[in-house]
């Protein structure tokens, strides 16, 4: 690949001589599959993101319970941190 900043051509050369990748076309192959993925993932969540827009405006939408959604965050972090 050309054009790869030495910062990024460093981490590159970095993960393939832990081991964690054969070689750098290994590691750019498995970047492009996480990007992929992440561009769907995006894509879908517009598309939750966009749906809840438009119960909303159509007045199908309940109020968030703010404090609820806090506890459960906070239980959750609390749970993982003790897996």
């Amino acid at each position: 690949m050309s054009g790869r900043s030495p910062d990024i051509e460093q981490y590159i050369q970095q993960k393939v001589a832990s081991g964690q990748f054969a070689s750098s076309e290994e590691f750019a192959l498995e970047a492009m599959r996480l990007y992929r993925d992440l561009e769907v993932r995006h894509e879908l969540l517009r598309g939750d993101v966009q749906a809840a827009l438009d119960e909303a405006e159509k007045g199908l939408s309940e109020p968030l319970d703010v404090d609820a959604i806090k506890k459960e965050l906070i239980d959750e972090s609390a749970d993982q941190l003790r897996a």
